[in-house]
């Protein structure tokens, strides 16, 4: 078998390879990148490599590492987030791949310099929990996956009949070159108060605004307080023709979930979910919208941000964001109709490196994850 790595002219092969892949879980999803499997890549970092493993000339699998300029340990440091593996059901190609995977950690290490490597997981995916965080055989040439911090995907689909807004009076404001610095400087500070937060000064948040393909700062939505200080933001943005999820089946729970939607619909309480396509034998996919740039100072002003977010989106679009478990501030109100997928974010180590200091437990900093990145 040969370890080859990617170049743009396979980036509609890749996406190929990797929608033909089903994720399962409540709903059984595929993933589309729509011919550009780096897509989401480049809104990251302009510094990835996806590596191909083939028989034959024959695709088999793929894994890729994203770097990315962090805030980790109290200062900025390079780190590379391993993501999108995907090897066919075949015990002699996943034989391989397990074979190559320390060295190209080592070979990301030296030419990219990654000081350290992380992965994204879910922890609702005991298939990927079991080969990988609790393998059977630890003398496999495996790094080793250390829990760093657990966060939820929470996605909003509609409000109780007797919500109501805490901060109805709030001034919320579309962001404009005039609240510019203001907000940078808003951002960084509550950037600085967690862990692999990627905005500590001006020239980060721009290069992060700048790569993010089909977000400008006129879509920020700012809210400040009477003295005119800004008290929270949020940047809705949706990822058509980026990365699309399709809806292929729908568990018997998910289906109860999703039947619920159509009825509150009908009351002007929810927004309806895709019809999948074993039903309809059509490949739609799922509209909502990603929460990014989520800050508040309060409880009550993330709660009137939601509400100017998902009355700004469209009909049919739901809203979801990352909550870090430590951070209650951000959970799901109780007047909003939700549901969560727990995730966690681990540290890789090869096993002959010792553990890193922000792995101590006395590290209580919380996460920061952009919905988008996360998935």
């Amino acid at each position: 078998m040969d370890l080859e790595i990617a170049s743009p002219e396979h980036a509609s092969q890749l996406a190929e390879f990797y929608k033909s892949f089903l994720t399962s879980g409540l709903v059984d999803l595929k993933v589309d990148r729509n011919d550009n499997f780096f897509g989401p890549y480049d809104i990251q970092s302009d510094k990835y490599l996806t590596y191909m493993l083939k028989e034959a000339g024959q695709l088999e699998g793929t894994a890729s590492f994203v770097m990315r300029d962090v805030l980790l340990d109290g200062r900025p440091q390079s780190v590379a987030f391993g993501r999108d593996l995907r090897i066919s059901n075949n015990r002699k190609v996943i034989l391989e791949w397990s074979k190559h995977f320390l060295p190209v950690m080592q070979e990301v290490g030296r030419t990219m310099g990654a000081q350290y490597f992380f992965s994204i997981m879910s922890m609702s995916d005991a298939q990927a929990l079991n080969a990988f965080v609790r393998p059977r055989n630890m003398k496999r040439p495996l790094p080793r996956y250390y829990l760093f911090r657990r966060f939820n995907m929470v996605s909003l689909h509609g409000r109780l009949p007797w919500a109501k807004n805490p901060l109805p009076h709030l001034r919320i404001r579309k962001g404009s070159p005039a609240h510019l610095d203001a907000l940078i400087y808003y951002i960084s500070q509550k950037s600085r108060e967690r862990e692999l937060s990627t905005v500590w000064d001006t020239t980060s948040f721009t290069e992060k605004l700048e790569r993010w393909k089909g977000l400008k700062l006129e879509d920020f939505l700012i809210a400040f307080d009477a003295q005119d200080n800004i008290v929270g933001c949020v940047a809705p943005w949706a990822a058509s023709g980026v990365q699309d999820f399709i809806p292929m089946q729908y568990s018997l729970r998910a289906h109860n979930f999703r039947q619920f939607l159509k009825f509150g619909k009908s009351f002007g309480w929810t927004r309806t979910l895709t019809k999948p396509y074993s039903r309809v034998k059509i490949e739609g996919t799922l509209n909502f919208k990603y929460l990014n740039f989520l800050f508040a100072d309060h409880e009550d002003v993330f709660s009137a941000l939601l509400w100017k977010a998902y009355d700004d989106a469209e009909e049919n679009e739901f809203l979801m964001y990352s909550q870090p478990r430590s951070d209650i501030m951000f959970r799901s109100p109780l007047s909003w109709i939700s549901s969560k997928m727990p995730f966690g974010v681990y540290l890789l180590l090869p096993p002959d490196q010792t553990t890193p200091s922000f792995l101590h437990p006395k590290n209580e900093k919380t996460l920061e994850i952009e919905p988008f990145f996360a998935l």
